[in-house]
């Protein structure tokens, strides 16, 4: 998907597509400086949800830099942020991934969880893609019929 259709069916924007509108709430851009937003609140807005390094901050402020599991008493200097989502190794570039809520469909959502947490969650996404894979290659290969090698015949030696 390219950017523009990702901006287009992002669930936050309510831009069509239509140029010299904003990608964010689609109000008609009446500058000639600006081309892609009407203004800095619709760029930040859109960066907030969309740009990993920009995402990671919002979610970390929004936490006020605390680990949201219950109960966890882990220094605020020991946050990290994690997709509620695994991306499995799927890139941090920009996209809907990086919403700081997930969506009606469950696609993005950012949670802040110390360093012990993080390794938890990951660790446990880790080993149900493992498992997944397991249960993958064994339907593989019950399904796979094996082919049997031509018995060669052999001549009696006189």
């Amino acid at each position: 998907m390219s950017l523009v259709e990702e901006r287009i069916s992002c669930p936050l924007g309510a831009w069509s597509g239509e140029p010299g509108r904003c990608q964010l709430c689609n109000q008609l851009i009446e500058t000639t400086r600006r081309r892609t937003w009407c203004s800095n609140k619709c760029a930040r807005e859109w960066q907030r949800n969309h740009i990993w390094r920009f995402a990671r901050s919002a979610a970390k402020r929004r936490a006020k830099y605390q680990c949201q599991q219950q109960g966890c008493t882990a220094e605020r200097r020991d946050c990290e942020v994690n997709h509620i989502l695994a991306r499995n190794g799927g890139g941090y570039g920009p996209g809907c991934h990086h919403h700081l809520n997930p969506d009606k469909n469950g696609v993005g959502g950012l949670e802040v969880l110390c360093r012990a947490h993080h390794a938890t969650v990951t660790a446990a996404q880790a080993k149900a893609r493992a498992a997944a894979r397991a249960k993958l290659k064994a339907t593989e290969t019950k399904t796979k019929t094996k082919k049997l090698k031509p018995v060669k015949k052999l001549k009696k030696r006189l």
